[in-house]
């Protein structure tokens, strides 16, 4: 039972060793970045850029750490970002002019339209024709009239086929025009079905006037709709001036045809997908998949008709895929190869997200270091009203500065040595000892069994020899009692045995 004790005590101490060094190297972070702070606030934010990403290996960023100049950890809150909420941008129709050639230095309205007292727009001549259309005055004065904002306008086009780029201005007066906007429309028709890009983006303009003015020629339009945002979610903020993107990422061919793969080499909350064809003249339906792991199966996240098309200097390639965020690594794109799919040349792929912003207490001394980088770390932050608080609340700006090197991790600093040196040497010493001990109990063990294993034999020799002594004395009381002697001074000597035999036999032999 000691031994048992003992071997068990041994194991455990080994299992302690072993888990108190795996949580140690929990504490071990792959990279660190230096954080400048420019004043002596209390509360810090960053915005964490695509390396921090890139270097973490937890799909929630929960390996990232901020670190005091003690190398102690302090409190920190990481928000990602989230859509505003927003009332729902609807479509109206609006009312649009197609114009003549502006005349030189007119500074009034443009020829055949003039200006009614409440602002809107009224025809005063038949349109031009579309040989002589300069291009199209769009009256949306009813629709900015109470605040609200015009963010894109949806032209339908009459042909088609049609492909195009076209430049948007903005006015109040019609004499004083501003940029708006700019876009490539197209219609194409094949197979019985339409592939059409028809959106501008305005980027939220409040003019009451706008101008569309064709570069290649204007369509035949059937009608324009504009997509207003109510006054009320002026508040909101336009999240897409904040979008990250990686470019170049390369997709390999499959062992499928039509079948793509790329990884976006890191846990990038993706949102956004642009994928640029390797040829012109390319039509081709496609379906995006994603996965974290090669233990995990495909799901299905976006589908799309990608297509670039070229007509002379004009070139327009498909909008961006939307998406929810997804921090998959590994990325499958799958295109029906009925038409001939992509064709040859190289799939290449840009990724956008918009990252998160890292807010953390600038307790104890500089300098302050940002560590990434652990599979065994635990999310350790806290949600950003329990860490901001009091009249200090402001967080100021700080700047992620360049990536460290690694053996200035702080815990090589103190010791100038690998840190990792003093938890392997303490576990190959307990693993020795360990194995010493087991060993020194398995020979005494071994020992012991042979020094039982030869009592026993000896044993049973002494046995047989005590057997063959008693027999002989039997023999020599049979002899004299039967009155046969036998060979001359036998029966003496046999006495004597006997008698020696009884003495040893506890004196049985003298009575």
């Amino acid at each position: 039972m000691k031994r048992v004790l003992i071997v068990t005590g041994w194991c455990l101490a080994i299992s302690s060793v072993w888990v108190s060094t795996a949580a140690l190297a929990a504490d071990r972070f792959e990279q660190r970045f230096a954080l400048e702070l420019e004043s002596g606030a209390a509360y810090y934010s960053v915005t964490l850029p695509a390396a921090v990403y890139a270097a973490s290996q937890r799909s929630d960023l929960g390996d990232v750490r901020v670190f005091n100049g003690a190398g102690e950890p302090v409190p920190y809150s990481l928000d990602s970002p989230r859509e505003p909420s927003r009332t729902p941008a609807t479509l109206r129709p609006v009312r649009w002019f197609p114009m003549p050639p502006a005349a030189p230095g007119g500074t009034g309205a443009p020829l055949g339209v003039t200006i009614a007292a409440d602002g809107s727009l009224r025809a005063t001549s038949a349109p031009p024709g579309r040989a002589q259309d300069d291009g199209d005055l769009i009256d949306v004065a009813r629709e900015t009239r109470e605040g609200a904002r015009v963010e894109a306008l949806v032209v339908h086009v009459r042909d088609d086929n049609y492909q195009g780029r076209v430049n948007a201005e903005s006015s109040d007066d019609l004499r004083n025009w501003q940029p708006a906007g700019e876009a490539q429309l197209l219609k194409v028709s094949y197979n019985g079905s339409t592939l059409s890009q028809d959106r501008i983006e305005l980027n939220g303009m409040r003019a009451r006037y706008l101008r569309l003015r064709w570069l290649d020629g204007a369509p035949y339009i059937e009608s324009i709709d504009a997509q207003v945002q109510a006054a009320s979610a002026d508040h909101t903020q336009r999240v897409d001036t904040q979008r990250e993107w990686r470019e170049g990422i390369v997709a390999r061919a499959g062992p499928k045809s039509g079948e793509y793969f790329f990884e976006t080499g890191g846990p990038y909350p993706v949102d956004r997908l642009r994928l640029n064809l390797p040829q012109p003249n390319t039509v081709a339906p496609a379906v995006i998949y994603s996965r974290a792991g090669l233990e995990t199966a495909w799901r299905e996240v976006s589908s799309a008709t990608l297509f670039r098309l070229h007509n002379g200097t004009v070139e327009q390639s498909n909008p961006s895929l939307e998406m929810a965020p997804d921090t998959d690594r590994q990325w499958r794109v799958v295109v029906d190869t009925r038409n001939g799919g992509l064709g040859s040349g190289t799939l290449t792929v840009a990724a956008g997200w918009r990252p998160a912003t890292l807010t953390f207490v600038a307790r104890g001394a500089a300098p302050f270091t940002l560590a990434v980088g652990s599979a065994a770390a635990v999310s350790s932050a806290v949600s950003r009203a329990d860490l901001v608080m009091g009249a200090s609340s402001v967080a100021v700006a700080a700047r992620l500065g360049d990536a460290l090197p690694v053996e200035e991790d702080a815990d090589a600093q103190s010791s100038g040595k690998d840190p990792d040196a003093m938890r392997r040497y303490m576990l190959w010493a307990a693993l020795l000892l360990a194995v010493g001990s087991l060993g020194a109990i398995a020979w005494r063990l071994a020992r012991g069994a042979q020094i039982q294993a030869g009592a026993q034999a000896g044993g049973v020799a002494g046995g047989v020899a005590d057997g063959g002594g008693g027999t002989g004395g039997v023999g020599g009381a049979d002899g004299l009692a039967g009155g046969v002697p036998s060979e001359p001074g036998a029966g003496s000597a046999t006495m004597k045995d006997a008698g020696a035999a009884d003495g040893d036999g506890q004196g049985t032999g003298k009575s």
